[in-house]
């Protein structure tokens, strides 16, 4: 099932915004020039982070370690409540999501 959200992301230091797709196996994201898959099945770590340096304009973010050594941090523009269901859809893939 695809869902749709308004976020802002940051990979490797970069931050846009645009929109991520909740599937079922995977987040999809897309900005304004870029695009990103990130299936579930190469995630190694997740976390709720709050902290001032972890936040994207403000906002806490759902924190993703990708296998590899990359991450990506995504906040949404819809409320903590959507960062808690993007949570638990990871979670459900088998992954604990830890608060930071």
């Amino acid at each position: 099932m695809r869902r749709t959200y308004a976020v802002v992301w940051s990979r490797g230091g970069d931050v846009g915004s645009g929109r991520l797709d909740r599937l079922d196996d995977r987040f999809e994201l897309y900005g304004r020039d870029r695009r990103l898959s990130i299936p579930f099945s190469k995630l190694v770590g997740a976390a709720i982070a709050r902290g001032q340096n972890d936040r994207l304009r403000g906002l806490p973010v759902l924190a993703l370690e990708i296998e590899g050594g990359s991450s990506v941090r995504i906040a949404s523009l819809e409320g903590t409540a959507v960062l808690h269901e993007l949570a638990d859809r990871v979670a459900a893939s088998g992954l604990t999501v830890v608060s930071a």
